[in-house]
């Protein structure tokens, strides 16, 4: 199950963008998920550790997930609006 936990200041995307974000759960099992902001949306991604080319060594990335879980759900339903672009870190607790 995971649970919000003190945000990360930063994470990188496999595309070397670095990304910071605005909530940080984890899952006790070494499961990482972040939700970030891209282009006035809030985006959910998990850390994996993947090479990116088949001669690179392995690198801590984020990649974008399809599914939402009910826990980063309800840590969604946290957030402020970004209607008027003001997103703000939830509270941890």
């Amino acid at each position: 199950m995971y649970k919000q936990t003190e945000t990360k200041t930063t994470a990188n995307l496999s595309n070397g963008v670095e990304i910071t974000p605005v909530a940080t759960l984890e899952d006790g099992c070494g499961g990482v998920a972040h939700i970030w902001v891209d282009d006035h949306c809030y985006v959910l991604g998990l850390e994996r550790m993947e090479a990116l080319t088949s001669d690179s060594d392995e690198k801590l990335i984020v990649r974008p997930t399809h599914h939402i879980f009910w826990e980063a759900f309800e840590v969604l339903k946290t957030l402020s609006s970004l209607a008027n672009n003001q997103a703000q870190p939830p509270k941890v607790g």
